[in-house]
C-alpha cells in the first residue's frame, strides 16, 4: 500500500497502517474481509485481521459486503485475489450480492424446465402472438442422445450468458463483427429482455388478457430465467472463465453446468484450454468431466463417488476413445478417479484482483 511501511521477511508482508495496528499477510494465505468503506468506484476501505487496509478494487464491490481473497505476491507487490463470497456471511447478510439478491438466482435443470413448461402451456394464440415464446422454449429440446458437437457449441454460446461480450466483439471489430450477426437473434437472454419490452406495450397486454394469460405470470416466469443467466454470468466474472447452465431434455439428471477456462502458463506455447462438465444424476449423485487440451492432445478424467459409475465409464471407454478417433482429436489421457469430496475435484477459479 503506498504511503504505508512493509516489512517483508520470508514471503510475510507485515504492512503498518499509520494509526491501526499492523496486518502481516503470507503469500498464499486464504482470508476473510470486509469491505468496510467506499471512497470512489475503485478505492475501498478493508477489515481483515483485526485491522483494516486501503486498496483499489477492480470490482464493483458495496459497503458490507464480506470476501474471501487470496493474498499473492509479484517482488515487493501485494494483491489479494479475490476467490468469491463467504458462504457462511452470505447467509446472515442481507448486502451480499455475488450470490443472492433479486438481480441473481441460480435455477436447477428441474427448476427451469418448469419455468420452460409453464411458457409451453401458454394459449397457442398468445404463442403465436409472441413469437419468441416458442424459440425459449425451443432452447430446451434436446435430449444427450442427439446432441452433437455443433448443437453444445450452439447451446452454449447461445445461452445468453456470452450475449455481452460477443456484443463486445462486434463493436472492437472482432471476429464476431457485422451489423446484426444471425446469432443475436437465437441469443437467450435477447429473447427474454425482447418478450418483456413487449410485456410493456398495451396492445399485448390486453390481448393476453383476453386469451385467458396472465402478464404477471408470464413476466414472473421471464425474469426467473433471466436471473439465472445474470447469476451465471457473475459466476463467469468472479472466476474468470465461461461458466454456464446444460439445458437439456434428460429425466435422470438433476442439474448440469459447463465451465470453460483458459489456464495461464509462464510460456504463451504452453497455454491449455480446459473445460469442466458436472452433471448431478439421480442415480449415483455428482459426476465431474475434466477436459484439458494442451499442445495439441487432450487429457479426460472421470471423478465421481460412485465407485459403480466410474466402473461402467472405465469399461465403455473404447466407445469414448473412438469418438476421439472419429473426430481427428489426439487423445493422450483417460482415466477415472474415485472422489469422496465432489468439491476438490469441481474447478476452484481465481477472479478478479484487488491491489493492496
Amino acid at each position: 500500500m503506498p504511503g504505508s511501511p512493509v516489512e517483508i521477511i520470508n514471503r510475510v508482508f507485515t504492512l503498518y497502517p499509520e494509526g491501526r495496528p499492523p496486518v502481516s499477510l503470507s503469500s498464499g494465505e486464504i482470508l476473510r474481509a470486509r469491505v468496510v468503506s467506499i471512497k470512489d468506484r475503485e478505492t475501498l476501505t478493508l477489515a481483515l485481521k483485526g485491522s483494516t487496509i486501503r486498496a483499489k478494487s477492480e470490482v464493483a464491490l458495496n459497503r458490507g459486503d464480506s470476501i474471501i481473497v487470496k493474498v499473492e505476491s509479484r517482488g515487493d507487490q501485494l494483491r489479494l485475489k479475490l476467490l468469491g463470497i463467504d458462504q457462511q456471511e452470505a447467509l446472515q447478510t442481507p448486502s451480499v450480492r455475488f450470490f443472492s439478491g433479486p438481480g441473481m438466482e441460480k435455477k436447477t435443470l428441474g427448476e427451469l424446465l418448469d419455468l420452460i413448461g409453464r411458457l409451453n402451456k401458454l394459449p397457442p394464440v398468445i404463442k403465436e402472438r409472441l413469437p419468441e415464446i416458442e424459440k425459449i422454449v425451443g432452447r430446451f429440446s434436446l435430449s444427450p442422445v442427439s446432441l452433437k458437437g455443433d448443437q453444445l457449441k450452439d447451446l452454449t454460446e447461445s445461452s445468453g450468458v456470452l450475449l455481452e461480450t460477443r456484443l463486445k466483439h462486434i463493436l472492437l471489430g472482432g471476429p464476431q463483427g457485422g451489423p446484426a450477426p444471425e446469432w443475436i437473434g437465437r441469443d437467450m437472454k435477447v429473447l427474454l429482455l425482447q418478450l418483456l419490452d413487449r410485456l410493456n406495450e398495451g396492445d399485448t397486454i390486453k390481448f393476453i388478457r383476453q386469451n385467458s394469460g396472465s402478464v404477471s405470470s408470464i413476466r414472473k416466469t421471464l425474469n426467473e430465467l433471466l436471473q439465472n443467466i445474470q447469476y451465471h454470468q457473475l459466476e463467469s466474472r468472479i472466476n474468470d472463465a465461461v461458466q454456464t447452465y446444460l439445458p437439456l431434455i434428460w429425466p435422470e439428471l438433476r442439474d448440469g453446468l459447463l465451465v470453460f477456462r483458459r489456464l495461464k502458463r509462464p510460456h504463451p506455447r504452453d497455454s491449455a484450454l480446459c473445460c469442466f462438465i458436472r452433471l448431478t444424476l439421480d442415480r449415483y449423485g455428482e459426476l465431474v468431466t475434466s477436459l484439458l487440451y494442451q499442445n495439441g492432445f487432450i487429457h479426460v478424467v472421470f471423478y465421481s463417488e460412485s465407485a459403480l459409475l466410474l466402473d461402467s465409464l472405465e469399461r465403455h471407454n473404447t466407445l469414448l476413445k473412438s469418438a476421439f478417433d472419429s473426430a481427428g482429436l489426439r487423445l493422450s489421457t483417460l482415466r477415472v478417479s474415485l472422489e469422496r469430496e465432489m468439491k476438490k475435484a469441481f474447478l476452484r477459479g481465481e477472479g478478479v484482483d484487488i491491489k493492496v
